[in-house]
């Protein structure tokens, strides 16, 4: 986290996704500031989550986050999905969609398990 502005605004995302009022909120954060919705998951998956929140998790932001800016992001995802186990179980649940098939290719190798 670079400032406090980018720290306020992860935390404002994070705290709108656990309050069930962010779905827009969300989807402008990985399209337009995905390095704020790159935090944002990381924040969130700190937090104990139901079957339910992880797969909206998994299925909207990270999603979203990687259609839009996978390549940006893919390296990160990479190390991630190495060293956070909740992190590669959350990509277990990401779809490809519009991705890139490079991009595809090397969440599908990096991730552990699809459900």
């Amino acid at each position: 986290m670079n400032t406090a502005e980018e720290f306020e605004k992860v935390s404002e995302l994070v705290e709108a996704w656990y309050a069930g009022i962010s779905e827009g909120a969300m989807y402008d954060a990985s399209t337009e500031e995905p390095d704020i919705a790159w935090q944002a998951i990381l924040e969130i998956l700190k937090r104990e989550l139901t079957d339910d929140q992880r797969a909206f998790l998994a299925a909207g932001l990270m999603e979203d986050l990687l259609v839009w800016h996978g390549a940006a992001f893919i390296i990160r995802v990479e190390e991630e999905a190495k060293v956070n186990p909740r992190f590669n179980h959350l990509l277990g649940g990401v779809w490809r969609r519009e991705m890139p098939k490079e991009i595809w290719e090397r969440i599908e190798h990096a991730r552990k398990e699809v459900w």
